[in-house]
């Protein structure tokens, strides 16, 4: 192997490493829970895996326009990964709700990753899901399309990344109607305990009874919600189930058709 063959496989990996490093960086999987030396190790294994795989018809020669390929290639594996974070913002979006709805907002936990406070319904909501994609295998797929568009998107092709964006952006929409969704057995519940409450204390005033309404909401609010866990569950995995056709498409929109 001379020193140009040489040069042009260590591009290509470079370039492989930017595309998966672009999807490690925004992907839920596998989480900002995992310690930071095993998504390093992940980023570098898959990398090094793929980069091996590339066809030789398919490497870049060593110049200026590295940069701008390695940009490109960066922007595809973040918008691989964005397609699941936004399919998972969806049970953000419902937990959010649920803890406005029911006061549940106000229990916080401390989040060292992320230097700052974190709401204890969202983070059991995003385990739960988490734990649902990863039963069902979703990563395995979203790590076959990433190491599918190697083949459909080679390394150095210009991409039309523009094209993905009304894609997403009805992507977005969609979630945050699933979200409203699932949310709704907690919201109606609450709606209701909360319009009682108002017709007590409007007939009995003396009764004080908003000084007991924050238990009586956080109780309805947790035991409706751990009632229909089994029917968000069903609703996350059917939303899941999109996901596979929305990578197709995304794909297709990148390489322009």
């Amino acid at each position: 192997m001379d020193l140009t063959n040489l040069t042009e496989i260590v591009t290509a990996i470079v370039l492989v490493f930017s595309r998966v490093g672009g999807f490690m960086m925004i992907t839920p999987f596998p989480g900002k829970w995992v310690p930071r030396k095993v998504r390093v190790a992940l980023l570098i294994t898959l990398a090094l895996t793929i980069g091996m795989m590339v066809p030789k018809t398919n490497m870049v020669p060593l110049d200026l326009n590295v940069l701008i390929i390695a940009a490109n290639e960066f922007m595809i594996g973040v918008l691989i990964g964005a397609a699941f974070r936004f399919v998972l913002a969806a049970v953000e979006f419902m937990a959010g709700l649920i803890s406005q709805a029911s006061w549940l907002s106000a229990p916080v936990s401390l989040n060292p990753e992320m230097g700052g406070q974190s709401q204890v319904l969202g983070q059991v909501s995003m385990l739960f899901a988490l734990l649902i994609a990863l039963g069902a295998g979703v990563h395995r797929i979203v790590i076959g399309y990433l190491m599918e568009s190697f083949h459909v998107l080679p390394v150095g092709r210009v991409t039309s990344v523009v094209g993905s964006i009304m894609p997403f952006v009805e992507l977005v929409g969609r979630s945050f109607d699933v979200g409203m969704r699932l949310a709704l057995p907690v919201l109606a519940l609450s709606l209701a305990v909360q319009t009682s409450l108002a017709l007590i204390s409007r007939v009995a005033p003396s009764l004080q009874i908003f000084s007991v309404g924050f238990a009586v909401l956080v109780a309805t609010g947790l035991v409706t919600f751990m009632a229909s866990l089994r029917a968000i569950g069903l609703g996350i995995v059917r939303y899941l189930g999109i996901l596979p056709g929305f990578l197709d498409e995304l794909l297709l929109r990148l390489g322009g058709g």
